[in-house]
């Protein structure tokens, strides 16, 4: 696989007609992808990938140190790469630890290769597991450490079952820095959509639209859980989405995780005194902030306001409009962004993009019925391109879920007449010797009516 290819572009023009102004590697397809470098003037970067495609990526950034120089391993720097546990044999009676001298991680197989990375899959000699290991190939680009150590402190930090976790870290004998994460086996959210658009009936009969919007609770829920520490991923995409063999949710690749920097947004789980007492453990930064005018992210997924480069405003509502770009294409199976033919293009179009009307075309594909009704609804609250008109929080959005899901959502006749066919069904379910003697009635009424009418006829 290729690396990944490298442009250079200014800060996106503003749409005066709107508000607005990556680690397991899974099979999927290229999306271009916008990094920044903190370097003094636009210069060309590359974006560490760990998706298995070449990923186009851009750079516009602002202030920054000069690249000076190499980062050399200090002495020792390789601790963790070989294996600690001895081999424990027997011999007659007697039990003997023989030490073992091997490579930790025995690398099988090449998962994916970016720019500045490459994820292979494992084994740990030791535990005995598969593992998932993300290696730097710019170790002597400053820059690209900087990203590297925060991509490992930010995931470090985030302790979800819908996030990858972070196993170990370490310098391998090639002196590249590496980390270890969980292996999760199971494909991309982008390539079940792939899949479910091309018509196979083995992921229709096992991605039902009930599914697809479980798979969309566990996005909810790591982002969610990630808000709340202050931090937005900002390259939410099918290709960072993994799916477990048993319907586990996993958001992967935060290495362009942004902090977020509201006072009010950085809230913690725990609350205040939670924060105050970790704050002093918390390790900083290594890379610059992001300025201003920097377009980062991949564009087909972008919000109006990260498509213009607006930094300082990001937020949470950022995340959730990508995530409903995402449910969007789950859901119907096309593009909500059809890519222009630069990334430029692409970014362009999502300023001017709309939100999607209830009657769009795209809710009705030839593989599967039409998307039903209460969720083009539930898209309208999610793609707003006025982030006032979104849902505000992840919390918000997930409640909204659950309203739908369970029927009692009312936006217009037709999902006003379904609300009520639920609750007469609850009604129902409560009630059934009693719906059966209404039923019996209704039947016996229609009957003496029909038969009234006949010997009038007569």
């Amino acid at each position: 696989m290729s690396p990944s290819e490298t442009a250079a572009f200014p800060p996106a023009p503003r749409n005066p007609d709107t508000h607005a102004p990556t680690m397991a590697a899974p099979p999927a397809s290229a999306q271009p992808t916008l990094a920044a470098d903190p370097g003094p003037s636009t210069r060309e970067t590359l974006a560490a990938d760990a998706g298995p495609s070449a990923q186009q990526t851009l750079a516009v950034d602002g202030a920054g140190p000069e690249r000076t120089g190499g980062w050399t391993i200090p002495p020792g720097g390789t601790r963790g790469y070989e294996t600690v546990l001895p081999d424990v044999r027997s011999e007659g009676n007697d039990l003997i630890i023989v030490p073992r001298n091997q490579t930790r991680y025995q690398s099988e197989e090449l998962l994916g290769r970016g720019g500045m990375g490459e994820v292979k899959l494992a084994v740990d000699q030791d535990i005995g597991r598969k593992v998932a290991v993300k290696r730097l190939l710019e170790e002597r680009n400053p820059h690209a450490v900087a990203r590297f150590i925060d991509e490992v402190r930010t995931v470090g930090a985030l302790e979800h079952p819908n996030i990858v976790p972070i196993h170990d870290v370490g310098v391998d004998e090639n002196g590249a820095l590496f980390f270890v994460m969980k292996y999760v086996e199971g494909e991309t959210l982008h390539s079940i959509i792939e899949q479910l658009a091309a018509g196979d009936p083995a992921y229709h009969k096992r991605y039902s639209f009930e599914v697809r919007l479980d798979l969309f609770t566990g996005l909810l829920r790591a982002l969610q859980y990630a808000h709340a520490r202050g931090l937005v991923h900002r390259d939410i995409k099918p290709e960072n989405i993994m799916v477990g063999r048993y319907g586990e949710v996993v958001l992967m690749d935060w290495g362009i995780a942004h902090q977020m920097r509201s006072d009010e947004a950085r809230t913690t789980l725990s609350g205040a005194a939670s924060a105050s007492a970790t704050k002093g453990s918390e390790l900083s930064r290594a890379s610059n902030e992001t300025v201003d005018g920097a377009v980062i992210g991949t564009p087909r997924y972008m919000s109006p306001e990260q498509a213009n480069g607006e930094v300082a405003e990001l937020d949470g509502r950022s995340d959730i409009y990508s995530a409903c770009v995402v449910l969007y294409e789950l859901l119907t199976l096309a593009p909500f962004i059809e890519p222009g033919a630069n990334p430029m293009q692409t970014i362009l179009r999502v300023q001017e993009r709309e939100a999607p009307s209830v009657i769009e075309s795209n809710y009705e594909h030839p593989h599967q019925a039409a998307v039903p009704v209460e969720w083009r609804h539930y898209l309208l609250n999610g793609l707003a391109n006025d982030r006032e008109h979104r849902f505000q929080t992840a919390e918000e959005a997930l409640t909204m879920l659950e309203t739908v899901r369970a029927g009692d959502f009312v936006g217009c006749p037709v999902t006003l007449m379904k609300a009520q066919n639920t609750r007469m069904g609850r009604f129902m379910d409560r009630h059934p010797l009693g719906s059966m003697a209404l039923a019996l009635a209704s039947i016996l009424m229609f009957l003496g009516g029909v038969a009234g009418w006949i010997a009038w006829l007569a």
